[in-house]
């Protein structure tokens, strides 16, 4: 078992108001294995990805790549050789194609 992606007592918060989307979130991705992530509307799925993917920083907690943590690595550097993602969505400006 080798552990591609790690999420240690993860958490995340955002606006002036401190909204807690993420609570102490752990989670070992093993390399090689296909995972989904499911929940209702408003559970944290976009916003877990988007850590995962280096896209955000938790509030608190530690991603790890490969044993590193993406943030002392750096985020640019983790979505450039690392990442990638496909939203559900077309998150497309609608006067491009």
């Amino acid at each position: 078992m080798t552990i591609c992606l790690q999420l240690d007592h993860v958490n995340y918060s955002y606006g002036a108001a401190k909204i807690r989307v993420l609570s102490d979130v752990n989670a070992d991705f093993e390399s090689g294995k296909m995972y989904a992530i499911t929940g209702p509307s408003g559970a944290g799925k976009s916003t877990l990805l988007s850590l995962l993917a280096g896209l955000d920083t938790p509030s608190d907690g530690v991603v790890r790549f490969e044993g590193e943590d993406i943030a002392t690595t750096g985020y640019s550097k983790h979505r450039r050789e690392h990442v990638s993602l496909v939203f559900q969505d077309h998150n497309l400006i609608d006067y491009l194609t």
